[in-house]
Order: C-alpha cells, then sequence, then structure tokens
C-alpha cells in the first residue's frame, strides 16, 4: 500500500494536473451532473469534511471511553485521524498537483489536490472505530462494520469526483493513506490496549476461549 500510495504520488507530481484516466472520469462525471445528485453530492462530501471528521473522532473517543472503559481506544482513534491527516497535508505541499479547472468545480477548492483530505480521514476515523469496535465481534458484525467503511469511504470519493475538486488519482490516493492509517493504528490498538477477559465483555474486547477443563 505504502509503495502503490508513492508511487501515485510520483505520477500525480509529474502529470501536474491529472492523467489522461483523471481527465476522462472527470468528463463523465460532469456529463452525468443532476440537480439531485449534487444536493446530495454536496450533503455527503460536507459530513466527510476535515472539520466533521475531528468532532465525530472526538465524539467516537468519549463514547469508546465509556464503553470499553479504557482511554486506549479513544486516543488510538484521534491519533489514527491525526496522523492521516497531517501526513495528507504534507503530502499535499510536496506533491504539489492543481486541483481540476475552476470552470467544473461546483465547490471552489485552491489549494494542493493528491491525495484527496475527505477521503483520507473518512477511511482513517470510520476504519479505526470499526476496527475498536470488531474486536470480540461476531463475523456477520464485522462483515456489518466492513460494510460501512466501504459505503462511507466509496460514497465521499464518489462526491469529491461528482463535484470536479478532485481527480480519480487523488481519491485511490486518500484510500491508500487512509488504510495505511488504520493499519498503523490497529497495532498501535492492540499494544496500548491488549485484550482480555472479564465479566460482560464489551465489544470492544476479543473473545478468549476458556481453558478446558482438567479430569
Amino acid at each position: 500500500m505504502l509503495l502503490l500510495f508513492l508511487g501515485l504520488a510520483a505520477v500525480a507530481h509529474t502529470a501536474g494536473g491529472g492523467t489522461a484516466v483523471d481527465h476522462a472520469v472527470l468528463e463523465w462525471m460532469v456529463h452525468h451532473r443532476g440537480r439531485w445528485a449534487t444536493t446530495l453530492a454536496i450533503a455527503v462530501t460536507n459530513a466527510g469534511s476535515p472539520v466533521a471528521m475531528a468532532l465525530l473522532a472526538a465524539l467516537a473517543a468519549v463514547l469508546l471511553w465509556r464503553r470499553c472503559r479504557s482511554v486506549a481506544p479513544g486516543l488510538v482513534v484521534v491519533a489514527t485521524l491525526g496522523a492521516a491527516t497531517g501526513v495528507s497535508t504534507m503530502t499535499k505541499a510536496v506533491v504539489a498537483a492543481r486541483r481540476p479547472p475552476r470552470s467544473v468545480q461546483l465547490l471552489l477548492e485552491v489549494d494542493p489536490t493528491f491525495p484527496s483530505g475527505h477521503v483520507t480521514g473518512t477511511l482513517a476515523l470510520v476504519g479505526i472505530v470499526a476496527v475498536v469496535l470488531g474486536r470480540g465481534a461476531s463475523a456477520a458484525a464485522r462483515c456489518l462494520l466492513v460494510a460501512c467503511v466501504l459505503v462511507a469511504t466509496v460514497g465521499v470519493a464518489t462526491t469529491r469526483l461528482y463535484l470536479g475538486v478532485h481527480w480519480l488519482t487523488d481519491v485511490i490516493g486518500g484510500s491508500l493513506l487512509g488504510g495505511l492509517a488504520v493499519l498503523g493504528g490497529s497495532v498501535a490498538l492492540a499494544t496500548l490496549a491488549p485484550v482480555h477477559v472479564r465479566a460482560g465483555r464489551q465489544p470492544c474486547e476479543s473473545p478468549v476461549p476458556p481453558p478446558s477443563r482438567m479430569a
């Protein structure tokens, strides 16, 4: 994932203003715009904004602290989002790729474009929260969590393309960076909050089978 992310960053830097595939996808999105779709896209993209993600991370940290009776899961959630956002901001400055033309942007964005901060933050936050809740959950619950992460990430990524503020390369790069952040957060979570057994196990803990009884 890291190699793919660095490779896309190099492609975005070299292209400067989108590759041929980026332009083809943007043209398709612009051609298929509609009033209702635009309203929905603006609402979804605002929900996935960095400010919204920061507020949701703080809320998630408090709820996880109350549910898991430990500050570690909440701290990991906030740190995962913070790290992903910081790396995204630094990468934008280094790659310095240009946004799509202002004439096709439905929401004006002027800062460097690679990677998408909206996609990075959404996947980082929703993904690490899913990891916390998935510890000790059933297989069906874990599948549901994965589905929620995919829907949220793809939804935000699609709106960024539809609104004409990002290239396809940007949202893929954001997905890779967000995924890397979730992996890092998972390692930190396993280190800071190892699973254990207690009565009334919470969903943030993994089940451990009881020791077999000796004859």
